[in-house]
């Protein structure tokens, strides 16, 4: 019995001292676990933080950028809105040259007789009308184009904004994911976000991204320049265009009038000196009935004597000298009365003349007269408009 006490207590013992010895390694292995354990969730999070700093950072880089190139893209949106407000402006203020052209065109339609000729004067108003509508039609082209332009900007201007505002959601998010540690509270477990979204972006997707957004922006900056510069080469070279065909217009109404106000001024010359030759002709035909009708007296006292010698007796019907001197005294004022007729008729045929040629300077001195009325009191008064308004054509 006591043996197998014995053997039962050494049983014991060894087991005892196995079991000892069990724990403590397990013991050993359990802090050595936790030692390293700790340490390995330490470096992690660690890591993890740093991960995170190094994506606010890189976070950070790209927003600011993206920030930048946004400002940009509104700056150059609005000096392209501007430059297209000038566009429109100077749209709208061809409007009234082109009116003051056609009505010029329209006025000159009113001359009359040899007047109503194509001259220069039509000839560059023509020119100036044509002109103008090929500035529109140049200008509201490049309205155009600049409204496309500003569309592709806006465009861009939008990505930008959603991607700015991705990014700034996401610097919130990383941030405050950087402030949490273990002391936090109300920390919990979330099992359904311990995963890799397979929709997720690459970090070379992610860069890529904004780079391209940032790429696109900076191409239509460069093309809203380039649309500017078009813009204000357009409005400088066609208000030069303007300006030098208004000045030629104006510089051929200026020579035609002179040429009307010369061509009017020799008419009443000669008017004037039609009007004196047709009184100084009316006197002559007066001066020239008045010696006929004196030949009466003469032509009757030749004929009284010719029939009272008739009746002479016999031998004393001789023909004598008298006899011949009053039947060629007779035949003289016959002579001279068919002379004076003649020139007569001649003076009357030539006061007819006269009074037509009268006529015929007055209608061409009404002619001329409409004609400067028109130009001068019309057309160039009415282009004088285009100086007053000057500052508003000029583009």
């Amino acid at each position: 019995y006591q043996r197998r006490v014995r053997g039962s207590n050494a049983n014991q013992y060894l087991t005892s001292s196995t079991e000892r010895t069990s724990s403590n390694n397990l013991r050993l292995e359990s802090e050595r676990l936790r030692c390293e354990t700790a340490d390995r969730t330490r470096r992690t999070q660690n890591d993890i933080n740093s991960k995170l700093q190094d994506r606010i950072d890189n976070i950070t880089y790209w927003k600011t950028e993206v920030d930048r190139q946004l400002q940009k893209t509104d700056q150059e949106i609005a000096n392209l809105m501007s430059s297209k407000k000038q566009l429109e402006q100077a749209h709208v203020a061809t409007q009234l040259p082109h009116e003051v052209a056609t009505t010029c065109l329209k006025h000159r339609e009113g001359r009359l007789s040899i007047d109503l000729v194509h001259d220069d004067v039509e000839i560059q108003l023509l020119k100036e009308v044509e002109m103008i509508e090929n500035i529109q039609a140049l200008l509201q082209q490049r309205i155009s184009e600049s409204d496309r332009q500003l569309s592709e900007l806006r465009h861009c201007k939008s990505n930008l904004e959603l991607d700015l505002k991705d990014k700034c959601s996401s610097y919130g998010l990383d941030s405050r994911c950087a402030g949490l540690h273990n002391g936090s509270l109300g920390m919990a477990l979330h099992n359904n976000s311990v995963k890799i979204d397979p929709k997720s972006a690459t970090p070379a997707a992610y860069e890529a991204f904004s780079h391209d957004n940032i790429t696109e922006a900076e191409k239509q900056r460069v093309s809203s320049c380039r649309q500017r510069e078009l813009n204000e080469h357009t409005m400088h070279q066609t208000s030069n265009d303007l300006h030098k065909q208004a000045e030629t217009v104006n510089e051929s109404f200026r020579i035609r009038t002179q040429e009307m106000i010369v061509a009017k001024t020799n008419l009443e010359e000669n008017l004037n000196q039609t009007i004196l030759e047709i009184g100084s002709m009316n006197e002559n035909i007066a001066a020239l009935k008045e010696a006929i009708r004196l030949k009466d007296s003469p032509m009757r006292v030749a004929h009284m004597r010719l029939n009272t010698r008739s009746y002479r007796p016999n031998i004393e019907l001789v023909r004598d000298p008298v006899q011949y001197g009053l039947v060629e005294e007779v035949a003289q004022i016959n002579d001279s009365i068919e002379a004076l007729a003649a020139k007569l008729n001649e003076s009357e045929t030539k006061l007819r003349a006269l009074e037509t040629n009268k006529k015929g300077l007055e209608e061409d001195i009404a002619v001329k007269t409409n004609s400067l009325n028109i130009d001068q009191s019309q057309c160039l008064r009415l282009r004088k408009t285009l100086v007053w308004r000057r500052h508003e054509i000029n583009f």
